[in-house]
């Protein structure tokens, strides 16, 4: 029996309206003057960066060390409630890369490697042959199975709480009694944490639309001659909320899962596609090459800061990313903990790495893969699409390259759309959950609050839209992660404490 299923699930006022009105604020002082908006995002990234890179990367060798434990220590038998698991083996699978990744793993899976190649690490020539040797292997370990651990670990830790302890708040308060006490948690300082993460949660998302958006807006200029135009960005976020909205109103096993499913069944007719058509040697023998590299230098890379040469790209790159990691934990691994409910921890936490693993490393391999091809066969000339057009318009030339141009276009823009429109559902279902009382790991939020949420997180992304190129989008990021970095710390450590105080 699922004892909560009857629960009438509302609105939680202090959480809800302190992080509506902080967004708002923002936003209107974004929008208000552009130019003084992108100093203060310049300055902000440069400080968080430099200054405190060194913290996001010990934290992820934190976050492996408790996979591990996970995985071989005394609990992993311990099972996530104890009904039968919801969804298939497949399913589950599906759905936990579908709610992890959206269009903007499109655009980093076809870019990301140029970048590394344009400005590599080690003080590396940009361009040379070293330098494209490190391209994919950069990629593999920015995408590979140390941040899937960290958050295999964390879903552990929300998993105890929802089906366990049957806590009945999903969100960052609700987990923290164990160490700041119950008066803590229900008072000021739980309403606090709660409206950081709700706040960081919301800039992440505008993140990933500012990614997606001039994809799917670049497709259609592309395929149709309609200009790319803000106006556009705003119309194509607006059918993304009308068809999360569809979504959502029909449930979790349903309507998300269906989306879900539909999108991962595409995402591998796609690649599948790429390497049929592309370079399917040349991107068979670099993901190779690039494992090499990537094994070889692994301590190398995770331990990296740079501070002799100062050239930045640790801080631009690898400390960007796990922030990325950091801001997405919460929201990310509360979903996948509901959807791993009658799970044993082992299950989860090697389930969790084996699998999203090959689908990330699978989708940058062909896209990167494809890209590098092109550039070193001389197909297309990265440098001065990205200078003459912008980075989304360079990505859409190489997927244009490729044979039958107008079909992979087509297909491309049906994937950057639905891929989306699976990520929207996942974080308005986490941030309704969040923002309500009463909600546990067996409720459904209310239909409005989350398409309400969505709304929100669509405003947020045509701000970030109008301030224009990556950095502001990469600033969010780590704007939302500095004070997460803290929470999501303060969560692991209060699931162990209680865990072993009710020997578990």
């Amino acid at each position: 029996m699922e004892p909560n299923k009857t629960k009438k699930v509302k609105i939680d006022p202090k959480v809800f309206f302190p992080s509506l009105t902080i967004v708002g604020i923002l936003s209107y002082l974004t929008v208000r003057d552009l130019d003084a908006a992108n100093k203060v995002i310049n300055t902000l990234f440069s400080y968080v960066t430099n200054t405190w890179g060194w913290a996001f990367e010990w934290y992820m060798i934190i976050m492996l060390i408790g996979w591990l434990w996970m995985v071989f220590g005394p609990w992993k038998n311990n099972k996530l409630g104890e009904e039968e698991p919801e969804f298939s083996t497949a399913s589950w699978v599906f759905l936990l890369f579908a709610s992890s990744t959206s269009a903007a793993v499109l655009f980093w899976g076809s870019y990301e490697a140029y970048c590394y190649v344009s400005t590599p690490p080690f003080g590396f020539e940009p361009f040379s042959v070293t330098a494209k040797e490190y391209g994919l292997a950069y990629s593999l370990f920015h995408w590979g199975p140390l941040p899937w651990a960290g958050y295999g670990f964390f879903t552990v830790a929300f998993g105890y709480f929802l089906f366990v302890k049957k806590i009945n708040v999903m969100r960052p308060s609700g987990t923290l009694a164990p160490i700041i006490g119950e008066k803590n948690c229900k008072g000021i300082l739980g309403a606090i944490i709660d409206n950081m993460y709700i706040v960081g949660l919301i800039l992440a998302m505008g993140t990933s639309l500012g990614l997606s958006t001039p994809l799917v807006t670049e497709c259609i200029e592309w395929l149709f001659g309609i200009p790319h135009t803000l106006q556009l960005d705003a119309t194509i976020i607006a059918c993304w909320i009308l068809l999360n909205a569809i979504c959502v109103a029909f449930g979790l096993s349903k309507g998300v899962k269906m989306a879900s499913d539909l999108r991962s069944y595409l995402s591998i007719f796609v690649l599948l596609w790429i390497l049929c058509l592309g370079g399917t040697t040349f991107i068979f023998n670099y993901f190779t090459d690039s494992v090499g590299i990537m094994l070889s230098n692994f301590t190398r890379m995770l331990f990296y800061t740079d501070p002799i040469r100062g050239g930045g790209f640790p801080q631009g790159w690898t400390v960007f990313y796990w922030a990325w990691w950091v801001i997405y934990g919460i929201q990310t691994c509360l979903f996948l903990a509901r959807i791993s409910r009658g799970r044993t921890v082992r299950q989860v936490c090697v389930g969790m790495v084996s699998g999203l693993t090959a689908t990330t490393w699978f989708m940058w391999t062909v896209l990167s893969g494809n890209t590098m091809d092109l550039i070193h066969r001389g197909v297309i000339n990265m440098p001065e699409l990205v200078a003459k057009y912008g980075a989304p318009r360079a990505v859409i030339e190489t997927w244009a390259a490729l044979p039958f141009s107008t079909a992979t276009m087509v297909i491309f823009f049906v994937l950057c759309f639905i891929a989306t429109v699976t990520l929207i559902n996942a974080c308005s279902y986490t941030l309704a959950m969040s923002t309500c009382t009463e909600a546990d790991g067996y409720s459904e939020p209310p239909v409005w609050v989350r398409v309400g949420w969505s709304v929100l997180v669509g405003i947020i992304g045509v701000t970030l839209l109008a301030l224009g190129g990556l950095k502001p989008l990469q600033t969010a990021i780590i704007a939302g992660g500095c004070p997460l970095f803290f929470v999501n710390l303060m969560i692991i450590w209060s699931f162990i404490k209680d865990a072993r105080a009710n020997n578990w």
